[in-house]
């Protein structure tokens, strides 16, 4: 960039030197040529492509994708091919199939699996496109896609969760606190019937970590990079969780009961009013046919909230692409703000980029808008390859509190499991 306003400023400089000591129009015109070289720099500055490239995409097929790779296709004439891979799934298969060369040019990955992808050396940095994705990306995305303090993901959408509620069961009720969610459960819940005023899945380790930190509980220090420093067995993190055990009053069964595929069954059933669930949920309960709305998780005993996890999806650049280049481009490409509002209008997620906040739909859609107030009361995941142990440990941790375990002697034990498998590791 320094050298193409180099080039233009000594252009402008001759030429106005030039007509200073009153050359003829022949001298101007002699000085013309310098002007086609700024233009050569700036093509030249550009990511160019490489000949014959022609790409995979490992993302789940939607309007948004297709609709971003027959765009790519016209502005660039690179072929792109769609392949569907979970964004959870594609560290472990492109660690195995990028090698062989069957792997995508450009993945989708969750942000929680971010530090085991780069420790992989799968992924590339977001080098070319640094600076454009840092002033058009939200700071969570960022900070989601950040690993040791190099930029790797191309932020696609924000992700986090809250309380789903069926409109036309809840009507007017105000929940402004977790006691309010309890009173309203336990007069609304007709067991018998399968009908519950408030339904979560109790070993799921995402959702509910969100209780522990919310009374000063932590994963690892540092804002999550210290390892070696675990916060689930602290007093916060056990006063969270015994709270959640409190919450059994409302829903008397097994934690191996209680599934998300339950839950979520019997809330698109309209059984249940209450549903405490993700973003990513969003898209197939707008289909509904009731009116569904989204509320921030409540303040807790004490006026504490629940503080949700943030993780983010973004597009990485395959270490293992032929084409990487081509790769950069595209995985730039879909992530523009142009190709970010087609995402929001298809698959309702909440966008990474920033300047959509004045599109008139987005400010009037209560779902999205219900997630954006939960941000408020929120702390962006850790992206270290240990989150993977940790959610190891919590599930099953989880299970035993709800059950009935001690909440400080289980999560000992877990935090003791924890420190042994990173040790081991």
């Amino acid at each position: 960039m320094k050298k193409k306003l180099a080039l233009l400023v000594l252009s402008a400089v001759m030429m106005l030197t030039v007509a200073a000591c009153g050359g003829k129009p022949q001298q101007q015109a002699e000085q013309q040529p310098e002007q086609p070289a700024a233009n050569e720099a700036e093509a030249s500055d550009e990511l160019q492509p490489e000949p014959g490239a022609e790409l995979v995409l490992w993302a789940g097929k939607s309007a948004y994708t297709e609709y971003a790779a027959q765009e790519f296709e016209k502005k660039y004439n690179i072929k792109v091919k769609i392949e569907e891979v979970n964004s959870w799934d594609s560290p472990g298969r492109l660690s195995t199939d990028g090698p062989a060369g069957t792997g995508g040019d450009v993945v989708e990955i969750v942000s929680d699996a971010l530090g085991t992808s780069v420790n992989s050396g799968i992924v590339l940095p977001n080098d070319y496109f640094e600076e454009e994705t840092r002033s058009s990306m939200s700071q969570l995305s960022i900070d989601s896609s950040t690993y040791n303090g190099i930029l790797y993901g191309y932020p696609r959408d924000i992700y986090t969760y809250a309380l789903f509620v069926n409109k036309e069961l809840v009507k007017d009720t105000k929940f402004e606190t977790w006691d309010d969610i309890v009173a309203f459960a336990k007069k609304f819940n007709d067991i018998p019937s399968n009908k519950f005023g408030f339904m979560f899945d109790p070993s799921h380790w995402y959702l509910n970590s969100s209780f522990m930190l919310g009374y000063g509980g932590y994963i690892f220090g540092k804002n999550g990079t210290d390892t070696s420093d675990i916060g689930m067995n602290n007093e916060g993190a056990v006063k969270g969780l015994e709270f959640l055990q409190t919450l059994k009053a409302t829903l008397p069964f097994k934690a191996a009961d209680l599934t998300g595929d339950l839950k979520s069954g019997l809330f698109e059933q309209g059984k249940v009013a209450i549903n405490f669930d993700g973003s990513w949920a969003a898209s197939s309960f707008r289909k509904l046919p009731f009116e569904v709305g989204v509320i921030p998780l409540p303040a807790m005993p004490g006026g504490q909230y629940p503080l949700s996890l943030i993780g983010t999806h973004s597009f990485y650049v395959s270490a293992y692409s032929k084409y990487p280049n081509a790769a950069k481009l595209f995985a730039n490409f879909l992530t523009s703000k142009e190709m970010l509002a087609k995402d929001y209008e298809t698959n309702g997620f909440i966008p990474a980029v920033k300047g959509l906040e004045d599109n008139e739909k987005f400010k009037n859609d209560e779902i999205v808008q219900g997630f954006m107030k939960q941000l408020e009361h929120s702390q962006v995941m850790p992206n270290v390859p240990e989150m993977s142990q940790y959610s190891q440990v919590l599930t099953p941790a989880l299970v035993s509190i709800w059950d009935g375990g001690n909440v400080k002697q289980v999560l000992d034990k877990a935090a003791d499991n924890l420190k042994t498998s990173i040790a081991n590791k």
